[in-house]
């Protein structure tokens, strides 16, 4: 039996496959100034962030990081987590990667940006070739909302029509276009099988509402029906082909198999917002890992590493309206920096045959199949769904999640009361239970057992307190 103790408060005797974890209860996380530049920042800028996500849900204030490696964070008080956030799922190579950070350190001699094309631009997309074998071109942008919002206007362009459909609880951005549905209420949402576009902000105008059409996703006869309504008015269909926004789900076995016969039967594009899942499930995407090409896919997140850029990827016919028509653009699409992190980034996850995915398959299934029986051990009723580099849990008695309306259906103050219980024995993750869990191939399966440990006796305590 091996003991040792590491840098926080955590004593670990390992066994074989057995784990116990003693949790130093008189360790306490200060978080004091995490609280005083919340408190000062607010004063300065609108709900103390830049992003929403990063404040909301957070109670009483966000953690504030400092940095990170590999699989480690630390806040500005000096605390240390393991990071199961991963900045929402970028960071697939772990924090400060030296690989990547050597790239950047040398392309930086060069300079920065300067509003013209660029030979690392080509290195790009011919790799990003080698990985998505299923799109003829990519072109380069810098957030996942730009890379959604430029596909949507291809497709209307292509089929001459104006209207979209999405699904409820898929996220596709912030644009006018995309911030509908996000969140739909049962009581005001409408039909289960024709659900009503709800805005997801105030600010967005009825116009472009009404171009919205929203369906339930993993439910071919509810799109089926509203398709034989409206179907001749919409130009794109999209969709996340994981849920990832409103805990994971995964499609029901054949469901984009039949929603792109459908959109062939009326003339869609269909396209795939891969934002979260490109890179990351399979090198390919979802799109490769489930056999379904669509016309159109976006892509950001794991493509960099952190570093911001995104793509739209699609068929030649209809990628090649950009310049014939379809106006594109943007000061720092292709940012150069980002181009050299993400060659760097993609070196990686080719390396010894794609090895990456098999290690996050790997870390993935340990990290469900822990949680799992942490569930069984304590007769919790907690629902797992996962694939390769994707994970959710949601306190609920549901046994199967299959669409925005069951994600609903869970504990959301237990999962948010025993997150700041994970806060406080270093795991730290995000409080909103819709959110996934993206491991990166820097997590260790050491990592994971202290999630685990740290799970058990989390929601042991919410439990005796609650």
């Amino acid at each position: 039996m091996d003991t040792y103790m590491d840098k926080g408060s955590v004593i670990m005797e390992s066994e074989g496959d057995t784990n116990l974890v003693k949790v130093d209860t008189k360790k306490k996380y200060e978080t004091k100034r995490s609280e005083y530049l919340y408190e000062k920042s607010k004063k300065l800028i609108p709900t103390g962030a830049s992003s929403l996500m990063r404040t909301s849900s957070w109670e009483p204030y966000p953690i504030y990081i400092r940095g990170g490696k590999g699989s480690r964070i630390w806040d500005v008080d000096g605390n240390e987590y393991i990071d199961f956030l991963m900045a929402f799922g970028p960071v697939i190579n772990g924090h400060a990667n030296d690989k990547i950070n050597s790239a950047v350190r040398k392309y930086l001699k060069e300079g920065s940006i300067f509003g013209a094309p660029h030979e690392l631009e080509y290195k790009l997309a011919k790799k990003f070739k080698k990985f998505v074998t299923t799109q003829d071109k990519v072109i380069f942008a810098l957030s996942g909302s730009d890379a959604t919002f430029y596909a949507l206007r291809i497709a209307r362009a292509a089929t001459g029509k104006d209207k979209v459909l999405k699904f409820e609880g898929h996220y596709h951005g912030l644009h006018d276009y995309a911030a509908i549905s996000v969140e739909a209420p049962p009581p005001v949402a409408g039909l289960r099988w024709f659900p009503k576009s709800l805005p997801y902000s105030a600010g967005i105008p009825s116009l472009v509402m009404d171009t919205v059409v929203v369906a339930t996703w993993n439910d071919l006869e509810s799109l089926s029906k509203i398709l034989k309504i409206r179907g001749n008015e919409i130009a794109a269909i999209i969709m996340e082909p994981i849920m990832a926004n409103s805990t994971v789900i995964t499609p029901e076995r054949d469901y984009l198999k039949g929603v792109r016969e459908l959109a062939d039967e009326y003339n869609i594009l269909l396209v795939f917002d891969e934002v979260i899942t490109g890179f990351r499930v399979s090198e390919g995407g979802a799109q490769k890992l489930y056999g379904v090409t669509p016309d159109l896919s976006t892509w950001a997140k794991a493509l960099g590493n952190g570093y911001p850029i995104a793509a739209i990827a699609g068929k030649k016919e209809y990628m090649d309206l950009i310049g014939n028509g379809v106006g594109y653009g943007g000061t720092y699409f292709a940012f150069p920096i980002s181009l050299v992190a993400s060659l760097a980034n993609l070196k990686i996850l080719e390396a010894n045959d794609f090895e990456a995915y098999s290690t996050l398959a790997r870390i993935t299934r340990r990290l469900a199949r822990g949680i799992e029986e942490v569930a069984d051990e304590l007769n919790e009723d907690i629902y797992v769904n996962y694939e390769t580099g994707i994970l959710s849990f949601s306190f609920t008695e549901l046994r199967n999640i299959r669409n925005y309306r069951d994600s609903i259906n869970v504990d959301w103050d237990k999962y948010k009361g025993v997150q700041r219980k994970m806060l406080e024995k270093g795991i730290y993750y995000h409080p909103d239970a819709a959110e996934r869990i993206p491991p990166s191939t820097a997590h260790t399966e050491e990592d994971v057992d202290k999630f685990i440990v740290a799970l058990r006796e989390s929601i042991k305590e919410y439990n005796k307190e609650n």
